[in-house]
Formats: C-alpha cells, sequence, structure tokens
C-alpha cells in the first residue's frame, strides 16, 4: 500500500477512521521541497513494504489546511510524524530518521516478528552490507523456511562460488529437486563441469572464459561468452549460451547488467 497523499483535517480523519485495530499509522507533516523528503519517504516505503500493519499517509505542508493544522499543532520540524494506533496518537517522531531508526522508533507499536521474518530480515542485512559468509551462514535456516524459494537457491549457489567453494556449490546445485529449478540445474552442472575441468578445451577463447568463471569474475565472462555466441555458436553443443543462461540466473533477474546482457543476446540469437 503506497503513502497516501492528504490535504485537509478531514481527509485525514476518514484515513484514521478506516485503519484496522492492529494497524499502526505515520501522518507525515513534510514539504516536497525540502531537503529530506527525498530519503525520508523512500525510508518509509521501505518500512511498509516489511509490515503489512502499517500505514502511512503525508500532509503536504505546501497545502493551506495542512499547513494550518501543522501551525494548530504548533509543529516546528520537518518531518514531523504522528504515529496512530486504535486512533489515539501514541506517539511523535520530530525530524528525519532512516529506515531502520524509524523501525526502532516504533517496534512498541507493530506486531513482534515471526522467526521467518527476522531471519529473513538479517539474511538481507547481510547481502546488503556485503557480508557474504554470515549471509552464506543463514541460507540454509532460509531455505528450509523456504524450500521452493528460487532466488534463494540461486543466491546461495552464487556466493558459495564467488567465496571459493566451488564444491559446496556443486552440490547445493544438485540437490536443487524442485521441477521448477530443473531446467536452471541442468545449465548450472554444465557450469560446474567447465568450472571444474583440468585439460586444455583445445580453444583458446574458451579456456580464457574458463579461467574467468573460475575467478568468480562473472561479469567479464558474460561479456566475454557473449562474443563468443556472436563467434563460435555450434561450439560445445550451444554451450556458451547454456552457460550464459547459468549465469544469468546466477546473477539476479533484475539485475541492469543482466538484463542488458540478455537483450544483447536476444539479438545474437534472433535477429
Amino acid at each position: 500500500m503506497a503513502i497516501q497523499n492528504l490535504k485537509s483535517p478531514r481527509e485525514l480523519s476518514g484515513i484514521i477512521k478506516e485503519c484496522q485495530a492492529e494497524d499502526v499509522l505515520l501522518v507525515i507533516f513534510e514539504s516536497p521541497r525540502s531537503q529530506s523528503y527525498p530519503k525520508f519517504i523512500p525510508a518509509v516505503e521501505a518500512l511498509m513494504a516489511k509490515n503489512p500493519s502499517l500505514k502511512a499517509a503525508l500532509m503536504d505542508v505546501e497545502q493551506p489546511e495542512a499547513a494550518m493544522l501543522a501551525n494548530q499543532m504548533r509543529l516546528t520540524a520537518l518531518p514531523t510524524t504522528l504515529v496512530i494506533k486504535g486512533g489515539e496518537t501514541v506517539d511523535r517522531i520530530d525530524g528525519f530518521m532512516d529506515e531502520q531508526g524509524l523501525e526502532r522508533a516504533l517496534q512498541a507499536y507493530l506486531p513482534p516478528k515471526s522467526p521467518g521474518e527476522s531471519l529473513q530480515e538479517e539474511y538481507e542485512q547481510a547481502l546488503q552490507n556485503g557480508e557474504k559468509l554470515r549471509a552464506l551462514a543463514l541460507l540454509p535456516l532460509l531455505r528450509e523456511e523456504k524450500k521452493e524459494d528460487r532466488n534463494l537457491w540461486l543466491t546461495h549457489v552464487r556466493l558459495l562460488l564467488e567465496t571459493g567453494q566451488i564444491e559446496k556449490a556443486r552440490e547445493t546445485a544438485e540437490a536443487m529437486e524442485s521441477p521448477a529449478l530443473l531446467p536452471e540445474k541442468t545449465n548450472l552442472l554444465l557450469l560446474f563441469k567447465e568450472l571444474t575441468a583440468e585439460e586444455s578445451s583445445g580453444n583458446e577463447g574458451w579456456d580464457e572464459i574458463r579461467a574467468l568463471l573460475k575467478n568468480a569474475a562473472f561479469e567479464e565472462a558474460v561479456e566475454k561468452l557473449l562474443e563468443f555466441v556472436a563467434k563460435d555458436r555450434k561450439f560445445g553443443d550451444d554451450l556458451a549460451r547454456k552457460i550464459l543462461l547459468a549465469l544469468f540466473a546466477l546473477m539476479g533477474d533484475n539485475d541492469p547488467f543482466i538484463l542488458r546482457s540478455r537483450a544483447r543476446l536476444a539479438n545474437l540469437l534472433f535477429v
């Protein structure tokens, strides 16, 4: 649910009445022209995405009625956030807070997180901080919670590769037994065959790609693989394309580099 834009106390009263007993409503007095706006609003939206019971409404103080209400309440800081639960104001936050600070401030009012939610949050924080070994330690526990989650499996394989644990990465890929994961598993096992190959392929360009893969230089490998597809599509029964598909899956469907690389591969194959 997005932040709702309000212009008057009447609209605010309507939003408060719509809230359920378990909902926590943030009423944010802010100006779109303030320096804090571009950072504070995304922080609130990110917190709402993680907490279904959290709602938010923006009182734009550039609007006359909203400005009048802010003056009546003697608000002096932008943003000022009222925390409303059960129709009553239970707290007030003056000034800017980042997502983590805001979450701490609201902890007493939001429903407690389940163990699975806490685990997911800790894992995402580890990824965000670049703590690969910490994320790897959490992934088996998360996979128990979400056995069919494709992205968890693929991220697990990728992080193992990036930390040089090729054998564990192969074992993890081999354990992908869900029917939805089998096509990706096939390409991943081809990737591991190349990663563990010791003899020369007899093709200088392909041996260079193997070296990049073994060093987890995935973006460079993708670039070389695209060049290889353009030059020698038949090599190894279309091996370059299959390895590309494995790397695309490992690196993430929403990665801008992968989106561009997918488009380039499509042009090579179909144009």
